[in-house]
């Protein structure tokens, strides 16, 4: 039986132990659940899970037509007939309850998700930072993300000193050696996308698939990435910027070149220089513990369920948004 129907429909959302976001009778988000409609509020691994099997049972697939074209390009098939391409603010209705994508900053073509129902409207920050995320509002339930759920994990500096003190490397070590860029996808070209805006004119080098992510990512930024290159060992050479999955660095990392990990787990301060060839910048796309409980205070929903199924501290996070916001909230699962 569907979590929610054998709790009573006052819930209106839950998290399950999967990470499947549940709002109203209809949707899940983010994970799988036996619902009619699968969100993908972005195009991290860790939101699309069980995409597949959510492709083979649920009617539709809804995301913003970016998350979408991401999702191609990852080697997700999802049929013509089953794609829900929504751009924001656009409603559509099924079985008495209405879904829409509100814009989310996170990376290119991320979104939170409200369904109203005629129970009430439940919401889902999905992955967000501030500023840029417009609070979702009237909500009677919200789901939000709390990667840094307690005040101890917060960054020193904006991600705008990040920016800065990975712009300095850039300038300070590119005349003499290669530079190679580790993060997640959707990251990585948001990175590109803002060292263009801050004058950086280095060829970008990438594999096929960050590439592919990077043009449309561009799209949605306005933003022209100029000298894109296919990376190859012979391409990587002073002045050259290369942009790798973080999964690759442990292997990368005996390459000669400067190694800058994007990491928002780094709190010693903006940028960290671990060794001659290695530098940490913390630079994330998650709201810090203070965002996310302005972001609530702005929303005031009635009832705050935290995700504790991708963060850190979730229930110290609900303890202070009870004890301090007043506001009915619990840790899920």
């Amino acid at each position: 039986m569907d979590k929610l129907a054998s709790r009573g429909y006052s819930l209106l959302a839950a998290v399950m132990p999967n990470g499947a976001i549940l709002l109203g009778n209809n949707v899940v988000a983010d994970s799988y659940h036996k619902r009619p409609i699968r969100v993908v509020t972005h195009a991290h691994e860790d939101h699309t899970k069980y995409l597949s099997r959510s492709i083979s049972e649920s009617l539709f697939i809804a995301a913003t037509p970016i998350t979408h074209e991401f999702l191609k390009v990852l080697g997700y098939s999802i049929p013509q007939s089953k794609a829900l391409l929504l751009d924001y603010y656009k409603e559509v209705e099924f079985d008495d309850e209405r879904l829409k994508l509100i814009p989310s900053r996170h990376i290119a073509g991320s979104a939170q998700v409200m369904v109203e129902t005629p129970q009430g409207t439940a919401g889902y920050t999905g992955d967000f930072k501030m500023p840029g995320t417009p609070p979702m509002q009237d909500l009677d339930v919200l789901v939000v993300d709390a990667t840094y759920g307690s005040p101890h994990l917060s960054r020193k500096g904006t991600e705008w000193d990040a920016l800065g003190a990975l712009v300095n490397i850039i300038e300070a070590e590119s005349p003499n050696n290669p530079i190679i860029i580790y993060g997640y996808n959707g990251k990585l070209q948001e990175i590109m996308v803002e060292l263009r805006i801050r004058g950086v004119s280095s060829a970008f080098l990438a594999d096929e698939t960050t590439l592919k992510l990077a043009k449309i990512a561009s799209k949605f930024y306005n933003v022209e990435l100029g000298d894109v290159r296919l990376y190859s060992r012979d391409e990587l050479l002073p002045g050259s910027i290369a942009f790798i999955h973080l999964s690759k660095s442990s292997s990368m990392i005996r390459v000669p070149a400067v190694h800058v990990i994007l990491t928002g787990t780094e709190r010693r301060g903006p940028a960290v220089k671990v060794n001659d060839k290695v530098y940490r910048v913390s630079f994330s796309d998650h709201a810090t513990f203070w965002e996310v409980v302005d972001y609530i205070r702005e929303s005031r929903p009635r009832k705050v369920i935290v995700d504790a199924s991708r963060g850190f501290d979730s229930k110290f996070m609900a303890k202070y948004l009870s004890n301090v916001l007043n506001i009915d909230a619990v840790s899920e699962p």
